[in-house]
């Protein structure tokens, strides 16, 4: 079962004081395709209601329930909205967070990447895709090399941050990836699992070059710490 933020609600129906969910845009827990779901309820209660309805698309039914159930300041009864099965969503990698080199404008597009996936759009993910990894290389390189093309970015990218040959590869697939979803083509257009791959390489570039550095400057101060503890015993 899974939370239904209040984004992904398309429309709201307004009767006997409640505010609920009329349709919502949301990824069928049988076939992972997003769609929308028309809701209706046919009793209404305090404490909680449920309800079903048909995928557009596999024609599998997912319940939705209506719980926490609670009057706002208009007096009008709202509450929280789930739905059974959930497919699973993809989010960001563990530990991402901003700083110096990784910006706040970075964040934004890795996570906008991550919700067009989400939704399904597989040519765009692929294309913020390749926008992020625009900006990883502006990140890591001298501004001197920062007006040469990605793939020239790339190559040097391997001497300033020592990506080994496995990482630099997930590089350039996802450039190729992202001239794949950047230039209209019917038979190269980008699918599901190019998207998810490549979104897969992002995660493991991100990781090895933003978090695992952090962790393992952590890793290093929590030791000195304890060295420093039993030499002063």
């Amino acid at each position: 079962m899974r939370f239904i933020e209040p984004k992904n609600i398309a429309k709201y129906q307004d009767s006997n004081k409640y505010k609920i969910a009329k349709s919502v845009d949301f990824k069928c827990g049988h076939c992972s395709r997003t769609v929308n779901f028309l809701l209706v309820w046919d009793s209404y209660n305090e404490s909680s209601m449920f309800t079903s309805s048909r995928c557009s698309g596999c024609g599998e039914e997912s319940r939705f329930y209506f719980v926490e159930i609670k009057e706002n300041e208009q007096e009008t009864l709202t509450g929280d909205l789930y739905i059974s099965p959930s497919a699973e969503l993809r989010r960001i990698a563990d530990g991402v967070e901003i700083t110096e080199k990784f910006s706040s404008s970075m964040l934004r597009a890795y996570n906008s990447a991550v919700n067009v996936y989400n939704l399904g759009e597989w040519s765009g993910a692929v294309v913020l895709c390749r926008r992020l990894l625009e900006g990883i290389t502006k990140s890591l390189l001298p501004e001197s090399e920062q007006n040469k093309p990605l793939n020239k970015q790339l190559e040097v990218i391997a001497g300033h941050a020592e990506l080994q040959k496995p990482l630099l590869t997930l590089a350039h697939a996802i450039r190729i990836g992202g001239n794949l979803g950047a230039h209209f083509d019917l038979e190269r257009e980008p699918d599901e699992v190019v998207s998810k791959y490549i979104i897969d390489m992002l995660d493991y570039l991100i990781e090895y070059l933003y978090v695992l550095p952090k962790r393992i400057e952590e890793l290093h101060s929590h030791i000195e710490e304890l060295s420093n503890k039993n030499s002063e015993r």
